[in-house]
């Protein structure tokens, strides 16, 4: 049976910048065969003409063995995913993060708890895969769509226009991770752009019912969730030059709270990073 959902994903195109090519040829050179699809999505995505904004993918792969190697690396990104690189190629700079296929496709699902995947997906997203790949990546998008769609309803009224409704659903999802807490009306901003995509897709989930305990599991993302990210990026610190700084002046920019590293803890970001993401809950950068 066909899923309007899934149809409504399948015709939507992302444009990407030029830039963007050269960016994913470094990517695909990095890695080389482990590479299976590759997600554009984000702010540049948006606003994709402002060359200041850096490019943003999930890079699937089917091995983090064979992308990593044996070392710990490759233990953290199975323990701990998704593992971030950064890379620059010329003028452009990216952020790409390292997903294997299957926990992609889990990640979309109600079998997962936070919503960094199941929330960032259900937007629209630039696909490059082929055949089959494809198709798992498309199927597991629009379980992220219902998804979402599922853990929103409880919060909202029955009258609920669509913009409001996804706004909503974004709103709680950005509430949960390491970023500026966005408003309410900044989400529904973002929505709007894309507002006969979303008027669409609430067509063809306003039949769904609400998940039962949706608002308590909003309450356990937003105390997870935060700590959760700072972990996972603390432990990408290590892949480029100058990485724990960079971190920590992202964690100082978004919450004000700043933390001294010893000489071993910036050699060792990936070790620290449990002791690190203590030290700066503690001092309430992720409240």
């Amino acid at each position: 049976m066909s899923d309007p959902v899934r149809d409504i994903l399948e015709a939507e195109t992302v444009a990407m910048p030029e830039r963007a090519g050269p960016v994913i040829d470094a990517i695909r050179a990095r890695h080389g065969e482990r590479v299976q699809a590759l997600l554009y999505y984000g702010s540049s995505g948006r606003e994709s003409n402002d060359p200041s904004k850096m490019l943003d993918f999930y890079v699937l792969v089917d091995s983090y063995r064979a992308t990593h190697g044996w070392g710990l690396r490759a233990l953290m990104n199975k323990l701990l995913p998704p593992a971030v690189y950064y890379l620059e190629v010329g003028e452009a700079n990216c952020k790409y993060s390292i997903l294997s296929l299957p926990e992609f496709e889990k990640r979309c699902t109600s079998r997962a708890l936070l919503s960094q995947v199941w929330g960032r997906f259900s937007q629209p997203t630039g696909v490059i895969a082929d055949g089959e790949i494809y198709a798992r990546v498309q199927a597991a998008r629009a379980q992220a769509v219902h998804r979402l769609a599922g853990e929103t309803k409880p919060l909202v009224g029955e009258d609920v226009g669509a913009i409001d409704f996804w706004a909503r659903g974004y709103h709680e999802s950005y509430r949960t991770e390491l970023r500026p807490e966005a408003p309410l009306a900044r989400s529904r901003e973002i929505v709007d752009r894309f507002a006969p995509r979303y008027e669409a897709l609430y067509r063809a989930v306003q039949n769904n019912p609400g998940n039962k305990g949706a608002k308590r599991r909003w309450f356990w993302r937003r105390l997870w969730g935060k700590p959760m990210t700072a972990m996972r990026v603390l432990n990408s610190a290590a892949t480029f030059d100058g990485g724990l700084d960079y971190v920590l002046r992202k964690v100082k920019n978004h919450s004000g709270v700043s933390l001294e590293v010893s000489e071993r803890q910036r050699r060792h970001p990936v070790l620290w990073s449990p002791v690190l993401a203590w030290k700066l809950w503690r001092r309430g950068a992720f409240r």
